[in-house]
């Protein structure tokens, strides 16, 4: 299981992320922040989460690295 803490602070940025997530329809990609657990395909369900606040993650345990490697524009640098 791969998880990381990313950013989505705005509408263009939750849109490029559900294109780059589109590239890999076979993997789960869930996003948790607060009480919502929403799949990471879904621009909706991105909308619907608290952009201000860090958002969770998870991807099944076959996480390809060129998805890390795209991912990675959306990490909280820590």
């Amino acid at each position: 299981m791969c998880t990381k803490i990313i950013s989505i602070p705005n509408i263009n940025t939750a849109k490029n992320f559900v294109n780059m997530a589109s590239k890999y329809m076979n993997l789960k990609i869930m996003l948790t922040c607060e009480d919502y657990e929403i799949d990471g395909h879904s621009i909706m369900g991105i909308l619907s989460l608290n952009m201000d606040k860090p958002i969770e993650l998870v991807t099944d345990e076959n996480c390809p690295q060129e998805f890390l490697n795209d991912i990675s524009n959306y990490e909280i640098k820590q």
